[in-house]
C-alpha cells in the first residue's frame, strides 16, 4: 500500500513538473524504460523522453506522435514500470457522454485527454469560455465529474 500510494504521488508530482524535466534520447534510457515506453506507443513515433528526478526516483516520460496530430505521454518509473499512460482524443471521436457531461458549463470543448492509471480511466477536459476564466474538467471512466478547476491565466 505504502508503494503505491508513493507511486502515485510521484507520477502527481512528475505530471505537474514538467517544466523541470531533462531531455534524454531514446537509446540512453534504461532497457527496462525503452522496452515500456516503445511497448505503450501504439506504433507512434517517439518523439522525445524527459526525465524527471523526485526524491531520488525517476520518472521517465515518452512523448509519442501518433497519426492525425495527436499525442501519448507514456510515464514510466526507473525501473520500467508502467505508471499511466494519458493521449489526445479527437473531439470527433470523444465519446458522447463526455461531451453530454460538460455540455452544462457552456463554452467550447478545447483539448480532451484520455488518463489511464493502474487500470483506471479518467477523462481531462479542457473548455474554453469567453468572458469567464476557462475551465478544466476531470471526468470519471463513466462521465461523472471528479473535479473542476478555473484556469486563470
Amino acid at each position: 500500500m505504502k508503494t503505491n500510494i508513493l507511486t502515485l504521488t510521484l507520477v502527481s508530482i512528475a505530471t505537474l513538473a514538467t517544466a523541470g524535466a531533462r531531455d534524454i534520447r531514446l537509446a540512453d534510457c534504461p532497457p527496462a524504460v525503452r522496452s515500456t515506453i516503445e511497448a505503450n506507443a501504439r506504433g507512434g513515433v517517439i518523439d522525445e523522453v524527459d526525465l524527471i528526478a523526485i526524491e531520488g526516483n525517476e520518472i521517465y516520460i515518452g512523448e509519442v506522435e501518433l497519426p492525425r496530430d495527436l499525442d501519448l505521454k507514456i510515464y514510466v518509473s526507473g525501473s520500467g514500470t508502467l505508471l499511466k499512460t494519458r493521449e489526445d482524443i479527437s473531439l470527433r471521436s470523444m465519446p458522447g457522454f463526455i461531451r453530454e457531461a460538460v455540455s452544462k458549463h457552456g463554452g467550447k470543448i478545447d483539448d480532451v485527454e484520455k488518463e489511464v492509471q493502474n487500470g483506471k480511466v479518467t477523462w481531462h477536459v479542457e473548455i474554453d469560455r469567453k468572458g469567464i476564466p476557462d475551465l478544466k474538467v476531470v471526468l470519471n471512466a463513466e462521465g461523472s465529474v471528479i473535479s473542476e478547476t478555473e484556469d486563470l491565466d
